[in-house]
């Protein structure tokens, strides 16, 4: 047999699951092949859900658990169901406390969190002023250094203010300023740093800098790009896709992706719009760089 865990990585539910599924295999290795387990970050869990929901249809529909385990590719349900059959065949019961798995999720999110020591974003959203929820950021630091580096000064507003003409200044921060373009099921855009209208923008570099690469694809809802008006023209403005672009791809270089925030992106998608604008304002209320090792719970 094939044990499979599927589950969001910080919740109890899932590593209960986790555990069990191993304890049976160690237990009865004479009858278990294999234990595969997928911890997944809340935004990838989302869409593996809707996606199974889809599939299995049914009682699948109205499913709503942190994890979900199949036997031999068989659905069987949630860790309650997982405990319910391994009592039931193998006579296994399990007496940790769930306190214990509480420490354990709070453990295997960090590390997640941690893996790639890459940088993580915190993007506190609002719609006309009443705050909607947060988007949590993966940047690709590893991959797009240089991109990556742009985004996080601009997120923490170090470098002030930056002369625009003997008029006007940039504020060299993402703090504040809107999401002005929607285009429902496709992306919505911000970033514009002096007006919030989407004709300017400025880098910390200077007024554009070259496109780094284009290795990260736009394969997926949810991945954060750099608007441009041509090769190398990245400014200050950026955009997160509603849904796979793989046109933008060699077009526009991605360098990041929403790891948890799915109900704040639908909201913010929901906005009605007037010829692409939204007609509420959908703004960053707050931005900070988030460290994994101070958490003591799940950030979204």
């Amino acid at each position: 047999m094939i044990i499979e865990v599927h589950g969001l990585v910080q919740k109890e539910s899932f590593q209960k699951a986790r555990i069990l599924a191993t304890d049976l295999c160690e237990l009865h290795f004479e009858t278990f092949e294999q234990t595969r387990i997928y911890e997944m970050f809340e935004f990838e869990w989302a869409d593996f859900l809707k996606r199974t929901k889809k599939k299995l249809g049914g009682a699948y529909w109205s499913y709503n658990n942190d994890v979900i385990v199949y036997i031999d590719g068989n659905p069987l349900g949630s860790e309650k169901d997982l405990q319910h059959w391994a009592e039931s065949k193998f006579g296994l019961t399990d007496y940790r406390p769930m306190t214990l798995y509480s420490a354990f999720a709070l453990d295997a999110y960090q590390k997640r969190l941690l893996q790639f020591n890459r940088i993580l974003i915190s993007m506190v959203i609002s719609i006309d002023g009443e705050e909607c929820g947060v988007l949590l950021i993966e940047l690709y630091s590893d991959i797009l250094p240089k991109t990556c580096e742009n985004f996080r000064a601009l997120c923490t507003g170090e470098y002030g203010v930056a002369k625009k003409n003997e008029v006007e200044k940039y504020k060299m921060n993402y703090k504040k300023t809107k999401f002005f373009r929607l285009v429902k099921n496709g992306w919505i855009q911000g970033g514009d740093i002096l007006y919030n209208r989407g004709n300017d923008g400025r880098s910390i570099y200077g007024p554009v800098f070259e496109d780094e690469n284009f290795i990260v694809k736009h394969d997926r809802r949810g991945i954060l790009s750099m608007a441009n008006s041509g090769r190398h023209t990245n400014g200050s403005q950026f955009f997160i896709t509603l849904a796979p672009a793989e046109w933008m791809d060699n077009l526009y270089v991605a360098f990041g992706h929403v790891i948890e925030g799915s109900l704040t992106l639908d909201k913010m998608e929901e906005v009605p719009t007037q010829y692409e604008r939204p007609v509420k304002n959908i703004c960053i209320e707050d931005i900070s760089i988030v460290n994994p090792n101070n958490l003591t719970t799940e950030l979204v």
